[in-house]
């Protein structure tokens, strides 16, 4: 199943961008049916720490006045934080609207300013995807849980191949609308999901403001990355300690194939995959190969129990630092599981090999 899904692209950006103070106006003026609620928040970041500003309501009706210097992704949130609904801060008045019943994203209608209006234009062409996700999910879990492959392999490919749509048309809106930070914050949210000419061509074509924008900058500089850890191009050297704290080099691997595998015992994906993996270990050991994992646990404890439970019987390190592990970052890894394959003079010659496709390209460079 693809790694990112409906909605993601919002949840990456919430408290992403920061107001530096000055700037111009906006009025935020809503008007919500059944709000029982008396105050609402507004949540956004101010430097490394989150700020909250009380919206006092009255009838369903508040009204807040700020400044930002440049567009704020922000979100407004219920009393106990159960629900809530994204927005822009930009100059100008932002009007909010509809039944606090069912105040969620897509639900309510923020209108008003340049971002706020694509905002709801782009939700509005999810909308019909996101329902029909959502209500296949409950099926999808229960069919995990009971061990029914037939199910859960079926529903992964319907999803997949909606997922396919909503892409191609999120595609389209960052192409049509290049001036919009709601492009930038799309685009993000799709990166999982294109490959590196399409990511290059999309971001190419935004406005260089949205470019260097704070929505804009985390692609530039997964670009940059990804050119750096490109098919041909020489492997990033990196160190890190192996379960006894002796520290391991990639480039101590040079003079053989080696697999370079993120991984983490709590990723569901990764421990489906850890047998495929085994099976191409167990077969082309013997023949100038092996493998280097990396693992993105937070806890050794977890991390050495998943290798003896999946036998994993080749090197292994860590920095136990979750998504901050070094190594993850120097290569742009965003989603796991993910591999790179490195020949003997350290180049890398395939990336994200999985399943047969492991086997497949392991027997052709190992011949």
């Amino acid at each position: 199943m693809k790694k990112i899904m409906l909605g993601s692209a919002l949840g990456l950006f919430l408290f992403s961008a920061c107001n530096s103070g000055g700037g111009e106006g906006y009025t935020l003026k809503g008007d919500l049916t059944n709000l029982k609620d008396s105050v609402l928040y507004l949540a956004r970041q101010e430097g490394n720490m989150p700020s909250f500003d009380t919206l006092r309501v009255k009838d369903g009706k508040f009204s807040f006045s700020g400044k930002t210097v440049t567009p704020e992704f922000a979100q407004i949130i219920t009393s106990d934080q159960r629900s809530g609904f994204p927005l822009f801060l930009e100059p100008g008045t932002i009007t909010i609207s509809g039944n606090a019943d069912s105040m969620s994203v897509g639900k309510i209608d923020v209108k008003g300013t340049p971002s706020n209006d694509d905002l709801h234009q782009f939700m509005e062409i999810q909308q019909p995807f996101m329902h029909t996700m959502m209500a296949m999910q409950s099926t999808y879990m229960q069919a995990r849980m009971s061990g029914d492959t037939a199910t859960t392999n079926q529903i992964e490919t319907t999803m997949d191949s909606i997922q396919t749509v909503i892409t191609d048309k999120m595609k389209t809106f960052v192409k049509d609308h290049p001036k919009s930070m709601v492009s930038a914050l799309a685009l993000r949210g799709m990166m999982e999901n294109l490959d590196d000419n399409d990511l290059t061509a999309l971001y190419n074509g935004l406005d260089t403001a949205v470019q260097h924008s704070t929505f804009g900058e985390p692609i530039g500089a997964r670009l940059a990355t990804e050119k750096k850890t490109a098919v041909g191009q020489e492997a990033p050297d990196f160190t890190m300690n192996d379960t006894t704290g002796k520290p391991v080099s990639l480039s101590s691997f040079r003079g053989k194939y080696v697999l370079v595998d993120f991984w983490a015992s709590w990723c569901g994906p990764c421990r489906a995959e850890n047998p495929n993996v085994v099976k191409a270990y167990d077969e082309f050991k013997g023949k100038n190969f092996t493998i280097l994992s990396v693992s993105l646990d937070k806890t050794k404890d977890a991390w050495e129990k998943a290798i003896k439970d999946d036998h994993l019987a080749w090197n292994h390190v860590s920095d136990l630092q979750y998504w901050d592990n070094a190594a993850a970052k120097l290569y742009g890894v965003q989603a796991i599981p993910a591999n790179f394959l490195i020949d003997p003079n350290g180049k890398i010659v395939a990336k994200d090999l999985r399943g047969e496709a492991l086997q497949q390209e392991l027997g052709q460079v190992l011949q």
